[in-house]
């Protein structure tokens, strides 16, 4: 879709609605794990006590990301924080999201990523989000709270 847009980022967790739903089966189909692995991937969300600290990292990406993009890119929008069963979280010993940054069929998304500068600046939001949630993580304070 031509008209996809913005910065969207994700946690471990069942999906809460049948977009999210459709979104993490498409994203999965690629890897390795079968219907037949259905239990243990329930079982690994169900165990998950990470659950807390990955909703607040994805959290911190999901504002700086937004904040540090927008002003080269007035036209992104904020998808939010989300919460699904992708594969690749799964088995994490510790906080892990997964953030989609831009949508490659959006032609102007796709014109900023080929840019040098556009990137650097997701590296540099990503580096300091998880340079704040770590600060968090030492002060004690979650994001839920501030």
């Amino acid at each position: 879709d031509d008209r996809a847009r913005g910065i969207e980022t994700y946690f471990l967790n069942f999906a809460p609605n049948p977009a999210t739903e459709a979104v993490a089966a498409r994203e999965n189909a690629p890897s390795a794990r079968t219907m037949r692995q259905l239990p243990d991937i329930v079982k690994a969300i169900a165990l998950n006590n990470k659950l807390d600290e990955s909703r607040d990292f994805a959290t911190h990406i999901q504002r700086m990301m937004f904040d540090r993009l927008r002003g080269s890119n007035s036209a992104i929008r904020d998808l939010g924080v989300k919460q699904a069963p992708f594969v690749v979280l799964i088995g994490a010993a510790m906080p892990s999201v997964l953030a989609e940054i831009s949508f490659v069929t959006n032609p102007q998304e796709a014109r900023l990523l080929k840019g040098a500068a556009y990137r650097q600046r997701i590296a540099e939001a990503l580096f300091n989000a998880i340079r704040k949630y770590q600060t968090s993580l030492k002060n004690g304070t979650a994001v839920a709270s501030q």
